[in-house]
C-alpha cells in the first residue's frame, strides 16, 4: 500500500534541486533553531520571575500536556489542508511569543501568562509537526522520500548542537527576552518559507453538524488505531521503539548524575562528550540514507537498535572520559539512525488521507511510558546503583532487536 505520489519528472532530480523540499526543509530548520533558544530562554525566564525550581518544573510539564492529545492533532492534518494548518500553526506560535515578548519587555509578564503560552506552544507544535509529516510526501517521490526524511533529521540534531549555544549567546548579550522576540522572527519567516511552496492536494473535509461530528470524530481516529494495529510492519515497530525509549530514557534520566556524581567528571568533560554526542547524531541521521541503497529499513533498526542498547551498558561500566565518550557516541549515532527508518516506513505503509494519524497515533504510543520510566528511573538508582539501572535500560533497548526476527516485519 502506497501513499506517495508519482512525481515522474523528478525521478533523476537531486534531492537539493526539489525547491519545494528545500523550502519545506529548511523552514523546519529554522524553526528547530528558535525552539532551541526557546528551550533554554522560557526556564531562565521563569527563574527570574519565580526563583523557584518547582514552578520551573510545572512549566515542562505543561509543554507536555498536549503530547498526551496527539491523536487529534493528526485527526485535524488529515482533515483539514495540510500547507494551511502549517500557516496557521506558525503565525500563531510567531504572534504568541511576540506577544510574550512584549510583556517581558514592559514588565508585566506573570507565570500564569507563560503557562499558558506554553500550552499553546505545546499544543501548535503537535500540530504542526502532525501536518509537516503528512505533507512531506506530497513534496518528493517514492525514491528520495527517505533522503528527504534523513535530512530533516540531521537538520535537527544540527539544530540541538548549535541552537543552544546561539542562545547562549544572545541571552548574554541581552536578556532572556530576546530570545523570545528571535523565536517569534523565526516562525514568521518560516510562514514566508511554506508560502513559497506551491502545491495543492485534495484533503477530506467532512461538512459536520452538531449531531454527527462526535461520531464521525470517533469514528476515524478509531480509523487511524486500526490501520497501526492492522499493518504489522507499523505496529510492531511502533512497539519496538516504545520499549526502545523506555530504557534509552532510564539512561539519559541519569546521565549527567552519572558522569558528575558517579564518575565525578568535570562540567567542561561533561560538555565535550555531550556535544561529540551531537555531532555523532547528525552523522547517524545522515548515513542512514547511504545504508538504506545498501540493506533493507528493518535491517538498519535492528542493527541501530541492538547497537545502541549495547552502547549503554558499555557506558554504565566505562571509567575513563574516553571510553564514556566513545560508547555515548556510538550509542547517539545508532539512536539517529532510527527515526528516519521509521519515518519512511510510516509514509510508505500509510495511505494519503491517513498520514496524519498513523503519526500522531505512532509517537503519543512511543511517549506513553516516558513518565513511567524516569520515574521508574530515580526509584532504582536511588535503591541500587546508577550503573544497575543504566545496564537495565540497556538491556531493555538491545532486546527490541528481536521485534525485526518476526516474519511480520521481516518480510514487508
Amino acid at each position: 500500500m502506497q501513499s506517495l505520489r508519482k512525481n515522474t519528472h523528478l525521478e533523476t532530480q537531486p534531492l537539493y534541486k526539489n525547491v519545494k523540499v528545500m523550502n519545506l526543509l529548511g523552514s523546519k530548520f529554522i524553526s528547530f533553531l528558535g525552539d532551541q533558544v526557546y528551550l533554554l530562554v522560557l526556564p531562565l525566564i521563569v527563574l527570574q520571575l519565580t526563583g523557584s525550581a518547582v514552578s520551573m518544573g510545572i512549566i515542562a510539564a505543561v509543554e507536555r500536556i498536549p503530547v498526551f492529545f496527539q491523536p487529534i492533532a493528526g485527526w485535524i492534518a488529515d482533515t483539514y489542508n495540510r500547507k494551511r494548518i502549517l500557516y496557521f500553526s506558525d503565525l500563531s506560535r510567531g504572534f504568541l511569543l511576540l506577544l510574550l515578548a512584549a510583556l517581558y519587555q514592559t514588565d508585566t509578564l506573570e507565570f500564569w501568562h507563560i503557562a499558558a503560552g506554553a500550552l499553546f506552544m505545546g499544543w501548535l507544535t503537535q500540530l504542526h509537526n502532525a501536518a509537516g509529516f503528512a505533507f512531506l510526501p506530497h513534496l518528493v517521490q517514492k525514491e528520495r522520500l527517505h533522503e528527504a526524511n534523513a535530512w530533516d533529521e540531521g537538520l535537527f540534531q544540527t539544530a540541538i548542537v548549535i541552537g543552544p549555544a546561539l542562545g547562549g549567546l544572545l541571552v548574554s548579550m541581552t536578556a532572556p527576552g530576546a530570545g523570545l522576540f528571535l523565536n517569534a522572527i523565526s516562525f514568521f519567516l518560516t510562514f514566508w518559507m511554506i508560502t513559497k511552496i506551491h502545491i495543492e492536494h485534495e484533503n477530506k473535509v467532512t461538512p459536520y453538524n452538531r449531531h454527527t461530528f462526535f461520531h464521525a470524530f470517533a469514528s476515524e481516529l478509531k480509523e487511524g488505531f486500526k490501520h497501526v494495529f492492522n499493518t504489522k510492519i507499523i505496529w510492531y515497530t511502533n512497539l519496538a521503539l516504545m520499549i526502545s525509549t523506555f530504557g534509552t530514557t532510564m539512561f539519559l534520566t541519569l546521565l549527567i548524575f552519572h558522569l558528575k556524581e558517579v564518575l565525578f567528571f568535570k562540567p567542561a568533560e561533561i560538555g565535550i562528550i555531550l556535544s561529540l554526542g551531537g555531532l555523532m547524531a547528525i552523522a547517524g541521521a545522515l548515513v542512514t540514507n547511504r545504508m538504506s541503497r545498501i540493506f533493507r529499513f528493518q535491517t538498519i533498526l535492528m542493527f541501530a537498535h541492538l547497537t545502541g542498547g549495547l552502547s549503554i551498558i558499555g557506558l554504565a561500566f566505562s571509567e575513563t572520559f574516553i571510553s564514556v565518550a566513545i560508547t555515548n557516541a556510538i550509542g547517539v549515532l545508532a539512536a539517529c539512525m532510527i527515526n528516519p527508518c521509521i519515518r519512511t516506513i510510516r509514509q510508505t505503509h500509510t495511505p494519503d488521507h491517513l498520514l496524519g494519524r498513523v503519526q500522531a497515533t505512532s509517537r503519543w504510543m512511543t511517549w506513553l511510558l516516558l513518565l513511567v520510566s524516569a520515574i521508574l528511573s530515580g526509584y532504582l538508582a536511588s535503591s541500587t546503583s546508577s550503573t544497575f539501572t543504566i545496564t537495565i535500560g540497556g538491556i531493555v533497548t538491545a532486546g527490541t532487536f528481536l521485534f525485526y526476527l518476526l516474519p511480520s516485519v521481516r518480510k514487508a
